[in-house]
């Protein structure tokens, strides 16, 4: 093999390895903006969740929010929105492990 054609292959591998990595810091990025997203809903249903309890406490001389529905689908929605956030969490760092394993592997 000559040292052009040396040099070819070299560039093509790190240019192929460049490309992948930033794929991978691509799919990163987006999931974290999914998981900002989930965050950010994840808070409006705390407060959503934290005014009805107030209103029904106020209004009320005994309240079991275990009775009211509205609370119970709030609680069910933010359970619902915690296990999508961890769901993606693990996406990251199931890629991030990728990335470690697939790059030690390609230069070896």
């Amino acid at each position: 093999m000559t040292l052009l054609e040396k040099l070819k292959k070299g560039l093509i591998n790190g240019f192929n390895a460049a490309s992948d990595i930033t794929s991978e810091y691509t799919k990163i990025g987006r999931i974290k903006i999914d998981i900002l997203g989930i965050k950010k809903e994840i808070e409006e249903k705390m407060l959503e969740l934290g005014g009805r309890i107030y209103d029904k406490a106020i209004n009320s001389d005994t309240f079991n929010f275990k009775d009211e529905q509205s609370v119970i689908d709030i609680i069910d929605q933010i359970k619902k929105l915690e296990n999508e956030l961890k769901k993606c969490e693990e996406d990251i760092n199931r890629i991030n492990k990728m990335d470690e394993t697939s790059f030690e592997k390609k230069n070896k």
